[in-house]
């Protein structure tokens, strides 16, 4: 057994032998989510009849580009369409859309300044692209688009090339909050899949995320990537601590992962190198919060779980 704190939450990590003998009375009293680290297959009945969720531990986004942009529209439902439209109108109207590749390093750091500022505000936010910042510069396959007007930088987007596998990455975006709320992200997106495109690359991904939202990755950017027609596979994980494909996380309370949180959970009797784009919906808190997340394409069933600790009570006045 270890526990570990982990961007503001506490993991119980134990083996599945541990998980399984587990007394949830002895559970320390602030732990947030039980995990159980590349489960043996003879163990996924009994952990699921546990209340444990099998899934991979992270997940990336992929949409193909499409033979042009009307096509890639297309995919995406008439509301998400006229919101791109009215967002692009918007945005050339007031706005210079640049590419930059190389990326310089004061171009970068006009960007990490936007990003730093966007990731204090979040719970739980980690700020990974400060920490890469001298390998974005030094590696050419990065480029960076970004927008600016004459009040200054608006925000961008680093994406990254990968000629094997045909798939540009949209690695960070940092938008200014003025033009978050004119969904300036949304715009980039699709600029950033025409430059795919252009260049010869046949799909985007909209990036990796830790698989349990409500965490570092929060419910909404599920449902919103989405709906910008992106699908997700299981991941290969980052590497250095934790760097497993799969885990079992029983979660044991909301209080530190906010109102909902949701897990994408593998089908039973599938293993993480089936590499399916069909999931369980793990559900925990409030689900009337998920926007539509019942209906999303990937959704195979929806199962609704209790955490095993309530949520604290408000101290009395």
């Amino acid at each position: 057994m270890e526990m570990r704190h982990d961007a503001g939450i506490d993991v119980m990590l134990l083996s599945a032998e541990e998980a399984l003998r587990l007394d949830r009375r002895a559970i320390p009293p602030r732990t947030d989510v039980v995990r159980v680290a590349a489960p043996p297959r003879e163990t996924w009945g009994a952990l699921a009849e546990r209340g444990f969720v099998r899934k991979p531990a992270w997940l990336v986004w992929y949409s193909d580009v499409g033979a042009g942009e009307e096509e890639w529209l297309a995919r995406l439902s008439k509301g998400v369409r006229y919101d791109i439209r009215r967002c692009r109108r918007q945005a050339h109207d007031e706005l210079r859309i640049e590419l930059q590749q190389p990326i310089r390093p004061e171009t970068l750091d006009r960007f990490l300044e936007v990003y730093e500022s966007m990731v204090a505000r979040m719970r739980h936010g980690v700020p990974f692209a400060t920490s890469l910042r001298d390998a974005i510069l030094a590696d050419e396959r990065h480029w960076l688009l970004y927008a600016h007007s004459t009040d200054g930088f608006a925000g961008g987007l680093v994406c990254r090339e990968d000629e094997e596998t045909g798939t540009v990455l949209f690695r960070f975006a940092a938008i200014r909050p003025r033009w978050r709320e004119r969904s300036l992200q949304k715009v980039l997106y699709v600029e950033a899949t025409s430059v795919a495109r252009a260049k010869g690359f046949r799909r985007v991904s909209a990036g990796n995320d830790p698989n349990l939202y409500g965490h570092i990755a929060k419910p909404g950017l599920m449902t919103s990537k989405a709906r910008l027609g992106f699908t997700p596979y299981p991941a290969d994980p980052p590497t250095g601590p934790g760097s497993w494909r799969d885990e079992a996380d029983l979660v044991i309370a909301l209080d530190r992962l906010g109102d909902l949180a949701l897990i994408l959970g593998y089908p039973d009797g599938l293993s993480g190198g089936d590499e399916q784009p069909f999931f369980d919906l793990a559900v925990y808190g409030d689900p009337r919060l998920g926007g539509g997340i019942e209906s999303l394409p990937f959704v195979r069933s929806v199962r609704r779980h209790i955490p095993c600790r309530p949520a604290a009570s408000p101290a009395p006045s």
